[in-house]
Formats: C-alpha cells, sequence, structure tokens
C-alpha cells in the first residue's frame, strides 16, 4: 500500500471518529435538553390544569378538552389525573384507565414531592399541588412529546447524512493533501533514481531549506558527500599502495634479472640475496603499513574495548624502540604528576594506541640527526595530552596540512625511507577516539606532534 493511500486512510478513519464522536455528544445532548424542556412544561402544564379543575368546579373536563384542541401547545394531548389523600381520583380531564399510575408511584411522588418517569412512549410527570383550604393533592400528568421527538428525527437525520458527506469529502480531500504533501518526496525519489556510482557529485534540491523534506535532502546530500570522499579515498588508496607496492617489486625484478644475465660468483650471488632482503624487508614493512591503514577505518566501537594506560604504553614503546634501535633514544616526562590515575587512562584498543605514539616516536628518531625524540606527559580534567618533539629537519610551512594526507612525503623527506603512511594512521586513529592530534613544526628545528584524547 502507498505511503498516500496510508496516509488518507488514516486521516479520514480519524476525522470520521472525531465526527462520531462529536455527532453522537450533540445527539445525546439534544435528547437530554428535549427530555428535560418536556418535563418542565408537562409540570407547568399539569400544576395549570389541577388548579382549574380544582378552583373553577364549573369548567369540567369536557370544557378542558375542548381548550386543549383549540390550544396550540406541543403537550396536546396532555392526560391529568388529580388525586386526594386517600388515592382516589378528584379531578381529570381524561378517562383515569388511560393514564398509567399505581400505589407505589403516588406514593413516591408524595415522598419526593417531584418525580420524572416514563410509561410506553409517554413521559410521566407526578408532583404535588396545594390548594386555597391547604388539602394536598397529587398530581399526575402524561403525554407524548411527538413534536420534540420529530425534531430530534430530523436532527438525526441531519446529521446522518452531515457525518457521510463529511466523510466522503474528508476522503477525497485527504487523497488530494497527501499527493500534494509527499510530491516533494516523489520528486526527491526521481532525483535518487538518476543518481549512480560514477556521479555521487549529483545534488537533491532543498527546496525552501525550511522544512522537514529540505532536511532530508540536506542529510543525503551529506551523506552523498561522505560517500564520494570515501570512494575517492579509497580509489586513493589502491592507487598510491599500487604505486608504493609496484617500486620495490620492480627493483626486486630488476636485481632478478640482472643476477641470471651471466654466472656470478658465491660472494656477488650473497650480495644479490641482501639486497632482495632489503627490498623484502621494505615491502613487509609497507604491507604492514597498509593493513593497519585499512584497520584505521573499522567502526568506532571497533577501537574502543578496554582501558589503557597511556604512561605505560609509552614506557613500552621506550624500551621496544631503544632494544631494536640502539642509535635511537626516547625521553619521557611529565610535565605535571596527574592528580588522578584516571586522568591519563583512555578508553580504547591497546594496540591502536601503541600504534600511534610508535609510529610518532619512530619518525622522531627517525628524522632528527641525533635519533633523539622528548615525550611529554600532561592532563587535565577532561584530556590526556602527550608530546613528541624532536631537533630534526622540521616540516615547510606550507605542507602542515598535508602530513595527515594517506602516502603524503614532504619534499625534504624523500631522502629518507618511508612510505608517508604513518601520521595518516595516527590521524584516523586518534579521530576515531574523538581526540585531535596537530602539529607544530619549523624547517631545520624540528617538529611537535600535540595528540589530545579524552580520558575515562
Amino acid at each position: 500500500m502507498q505511503i498516500r493511500t496510508k496516509i488518507a486512510i488514516q486521516f479520514t478513519l480519524i476525522v470520521a471518529l472525531i465526527l462520531a464522536l462529536f455527532s453522537i455528544a450533540i445527539y445525546l445532548l439534544s435528547a437530554n435538553y428535549r427530555q428535560k424542556e418536556f418535563y418542565n412544561s408537562l409540570r407547568d402544564r399539569a400544576l395549570t390544569t389541577a388548579r382549574l379543575l380544582i378552583k373553577e368546579p364549573q369548567i369540567d373536563r369536557q370544557l378542558l378538552k375542548v381548550i386543549d384542541r383549540n390550544t396550540l401547545t406541543t403537550l396536546y394531548p396532555a392526560q391529568v389525573l388529580v388525586f386526594n389523600d386517600s388515592n382516589q381520583v378528584a379531578y381529570y380531564n381524561y378517562e383515569a384507565d388511560t393514564v398509567y399510575y399505581s400505589p407505589e408511584l403516588l406514593n413516591r411522588i408524595r415522598e419526593n414531592r417531584y418525580v420524572e418517569t416514563a410509561f410506553s412512549d409517554k413521559e410521566v410527570v407526578g408532583t404535588m399541588y396545594q390548594d386555597t383550604l391547604s388539602q394536598n393533592f397529587v398530581v399526575l400528568a402524561q403525554a407524548e412529546d411527538v413534536y420534540g421527538k420529530q425534531k430530534l428525527e430530523n436532527i438525526k437525520d441531519t446529521m446522518i447524512v452531515g457525518y457521510l458527506g463529511a466523510v466522503l469529502l474528508t476522503i477525497l480531500s485527504g487523497f488530494f493533501f497527501a499527493g500534494s504533501s509527499l510530491k516533494p518526496i516523489s520528486e526527491i525519489n526521481e532525483e535518487i533514481s538518476r543518481i549512480t556510482a560514477s556521479d555521487l557529485r549529483r545534488k537533491l534540491d532543498t527546496g525552501n531549506n525550511k522544512d522537514e523534506l529540505a532536511t532530508l535532502a540536506v542529510n543525503f546530500n551529506k551523506m552523498l558527500s561522505r560517500l564520494d570522499q570515501s570512494f575517492e579515498l579509497q580509489k586513493s588508496f589502491v592507487s598510491n599502495a599500487s604505486h608504493e607496492l609496484r617500486t620495490p617489486l620492480a627493483a626486486v625484478k630488476s636485481e632478478i634479472q640482472v643476477a641470471l644475465q651471466k654466472e656470478r660468483t658465491p660472494e656477488e650471488y650473497k650480495n644479490v640475496l641482501k639486497s632482495l632482503l632489503s627490498d623484502n624487508q621494505r615491502l613487509i614493512q609497507l604491507t604492514n603499513g597498509l593493513l593497519q591503514l585499512a584497520k584505521s577505518e573499522n567502526n568506532k566501537e571497533d577501537v574502543l574495548t578496554e582501558n589503557v594506560r597511556i604512561d605505560e604504553i609509552l614506557f613500552k614503546i621506550q624500551e621496544d624502540t631503544m632494544h631494536s634501535q640502539p642509535k635511537f633514544q626516547v625521553n619521557i616526562d611529565y610535565e605535571d604528576i596527574p592528580e588522578d590515575i584516571n586522568w591519563v587512562t583512555v578508553f580504547a584498543k591497546q594496540t591502536l594506541i601503541q600504534t600511534v605514539f610508535g609510529n610518532l616516536i619512530d619518525n622522531a628518531c627517525k628524522y632528527s640527526d641525533n635519533h633523539r625524540a622528548d615525550v611529554r606527559i600532561k592532563a587535565n580534567k577532561d584530556n590526556c595530552i602527550v608530546s613528541v618533539s624532536d631537533t630534526g629537519i622540521g616540516i615547510p610551512h606550507d605542507e602542515i596540512e598535508n602530513v595527515f594526507q594517506p602516502f603524503y612525503r614532504t619534499k625534504n623527506a624523500t631522502q629518507y625511507k618511508g612510505s608517508g603512511i604513518g601520521l595518516s594512521i595516527c590521524h584516523r586513529i586518534v579521530k576515531m577516539l574523538d581526540g585531535k592530534i596537530s602539529v607544530k613544526s619549523e624547517v631545520g628545528k624540528g617538529s611537535m606532534f600535540i595528540v589530545v584524547l579524552p580520558h575515562v
């Protein structure tokens, strides 16, 4: 079922229910008002008739009938009986056997002074009347509200016709307005159907930029931008990875071809194998870097796994680095002793934290003549802040904003071995941890990378 049909049906049902409740309420109120008004009129008629019968003996019931027939009244014909203290009919304007009454009803009237009831299709009123001699009489009157019931029936018929007409009008208007309201969505669907994987830069019309549909179009455009950026990043990754892998593979192929051109001494073959081993090591490092770069694209939930002490990770990296690279020096110190151990604890995956600071420390040592990295730890109530600085070659000012791009290497770093992947991995991991990484650098004087991570 289409949304347009659903909306029209739901709207019709809601309006129909409201109209039904409203119509029933009006009908019941009208019926109650009709009954109350008729009871009041019947009581007045009963007292007036009793007064004439009791005070004016010369007026008999035949004359009253004549008066009733020639009087415009909604109570015609009203039957009135007047009972004395012995519950005997003292006066009447109609035959007594045509009026409903019983000793129990008469006693209830004497007790309550006034009673309203119904018998068959007629309303019955019982009230007390006292004459000039202080004699108490029970006046019982009954009549059928023909005119009132007719008006009530007309009201009911009018409401039924109006209700059916209103429901029909609601159905038609519901389909019209639902179609009109959903027309922008149909237009958006048509625009979306024309967008392909090779045309992600195409944007939807945002209309007036105010209503919910405009918000939907804006959010969809943002999603398209993210998809386009992701696809471009993937294309760039594949292209750069292919380029980076092709260079060492081409070198390996050339060395093998040269070695096979003629017979060589065992020492020469040994040198070729050493060169191949070096190229192979470079391939392994590049492949590991590519794997880490791919892993850094994981969901945020995959990197938030445990509580990790930043200082402990840094000291472990210091030990591993100085053991594997004896020429490297790593100096770690606290700028301020943290007041709480949680200030240097983050919620993350330990291996990723090691990757971030391992890359930064390795770069600081590699690009410095003294092969030294200075690490400083400080913390506040919100974040743990770690800075890694060196006195190396530095980064040109116009290239600082590009150092976190995959495979990007500054001009003055091309003489050093590397693939341009490490800083990109650091940036992505820190971003997934809701942290920030920044750099301050000056050519020939060194660089400082600052990592800010929210602690537990």
